[in-house]
């Protein structure tokens, strides 16, 4: 499901217009960017958890060439599923 068909979906389930559902969407997600780039987490209970990790500092290596390097230390975004998706899949 990509994002239109989402709003296509919420918007027949809530009886809004796409364009309502669409302006939700957008401040959904730049709420959670914003938080993200503070360093917050985002937990939607049961739902998901979406928070800011820290990788430290590691040799990798070239897999054809073996070569080695350092790979700086940089953040990620850590996605971790609640109880509603993990049990949706068993």
């Amino acid at each position: 499901m990509n994002r239109n068909e989402l709003i296509a979906d919420i918007a027949s389930r809530t009886e809004q217009s796409k364009k309502d559902v669409a302006t939700f969407m957008d401040a959904y997600e730049a709420a959670i960017v914003n938080a993200i780039s503070n360093g917050d987490s985002v937990s939607l209970y049961g739902f998901m958890k979406i928070e800011r990790r820290e990788k430290k500092e590691y040799v990798g290596h070239g897999f054809g060439t073996k070569d080695r390097k350092v790979i700086p230390a940089h953040d990620f975004v850590k996605i971790r599923p609640g109880n509603s998706l993990t049990d949706c899949v068993k």
